[in-house]
């Protein structure tokens, strides 16, 4: 099984990683925080800290893309 190229790729890692430490965050949040607000409030914080950080990232390679497709364009 291989995987075509795109800039894509290290944010869809990323993407697995953050879903992988979510699921082990709510199988051991009752054990990190007591009382439901609090427990919450940890999974909600680790859900907007990783949508931020996927975002940043995407962001991120949309703004290398865009670069190097003006790039050519400079040269003319």
């Amino acid at each position: 099984m291989t995987v075509a190229p795109s800039p894509f790729n290290g944010v869809k890692v990323e993407l697995g990683i953050a879903l992988l430490l979510g699921l082990l965050l709510w199988l051991v949040h009752e054990r990190l925080v007591s009382g439901t607000p609090g427990q919450l409030l940890l999974l909600l914080g680790y859900g907007w800290l990783a949508a931020g950080w996927l975002f940043w990232r995407t962001r991120g390679v949309l703004r290398r893309q865009r670069a190097a497709a003006a790039e050519p364009d400079r040269e003319a």
